[in-house]
């Protein structure tokens, strides 16, 4: 009797999950066709789709876990074959993704990629096997006796063409006058800190004293020095990100693959899903009538 309501529990959940895992990435799939592509110098903020080349930006590039491959971005699983009796698998034993960010550009700006959190697909992917847990060699052939471990590494590299979905925001940057401002009022602290060289320029009645008058020439002269600090510098441009979305009706992608092939994948992954959920179904109710 046990073993009959384990079944039952075992479909049930099997039929469930695979249900929502249906419904999940169909809704990816027409959320992917539905989003227009924005550029990243005009589009709006929240929920955006862009397409563009990566780039390292500032950052160094990273290098892979496993292969030690100069990239942008990686993640590596590897595991560990066991059997125990008529049964055997592949378990899990070490898994890492970096979450270094690095630069989208489309040709209209840069935008800064946080891929914190993001669901990642990248056609460069390599599975190989080893005898021991971290490979010396990654592209070494090894002989599938005595190959315990498995590896799965995945990279992102600079240039490749990149399909991302996410929550977009720009920040903007302090204005010249903002600059301006903030650089005149450390000019006058400066000139505060030696009060008798400040008289000596600016005391124009011979008091002694600054008074509210000869305090605005202080204030026009601290003014004309901090624009002519910033009369030659290029203002500092926006600063653009993409990152996870708070909601979660608004999934995190990037993708190597286009548009069109990454909303196919989805929507023949959401049928295999609902076929699996189905079966799971008719065993659960063929349980149940035994």
């Amino acid at each position: 009797m046990s073993a009959d309501y384990l079944s039952l529990g075992i479909s049930a959940a099997i039929a469930l999950g695979c249900a929502y895992g249906s419904l999940s990435r169909l809704h990816s799939a027409r959320i992917i066709e539905d989003t227009p592509t924005s550029k990243i110098r005009s589009a709006h903020q929240g929920y955006v789709e862009l397409i563009g080349f990566a780039k390292a930006g500032t950052s160094e590039l990273l290098l892979s876990g496993l292969s030690q491959t100069p990239c942008l971005w990686y993640r590596y699983n590897i595991e560990r074959y066991e059997s125990s009796g008529k049964n055997s698998h592949w378990r899990s034993v070490e898994r890492k993704t970096s979450e270094q960010p690095f630069i989208l550009n489309d040709g209209t700006g840069d935008c800064i990629v946080y891929p914190d959190r993001a669901e990642v697909s990248t056609l460069r992917k390599k599975v190989w096997k080893g005898s021991e847990r971290h490979p010396n060699s990654t592209l070494s052939k090894h002989s599938l006796f005595g190959s315990r471990y498995r590896y799965t590494e995945e990279i992102l590299c600079a240039d490749d063409l990149l399909y991302i979905i996410g929550q977009f925001q720009t920040r903007h940057p302090p204005s010249a006058s903002e600059l301006q401002e903030k650089a005149m009022a450390t000019i006058l602290n400066d000139w505060k800190r030696d009060y008798d060289q400040l008289v000596a320029r600016f005391d124009r009645n011979g008091d002694g004293e600054i008074d509210l008058q000869e305090w605005d020439l202080v204030r026009a002269e601290a003014l004309r020095k901090a624009q002519r600090q910033y009369r030659n510098q290029t203002p500092p441009a926006p600063v653009h990100t993409i990152s996870y979305s708070p909601s979660r009706r608004q999934p995190y992608m990037i993708a190597s693959s286009e548009p069109d092939s990454l909303s196919k994948r989805f929507r023949w992954q959401a049928f295999f899903l609902l076929v699996a959920s189905l079966g799971s179904a008719v065993a659960f109710m063929w349980l149940i009538a035994q």
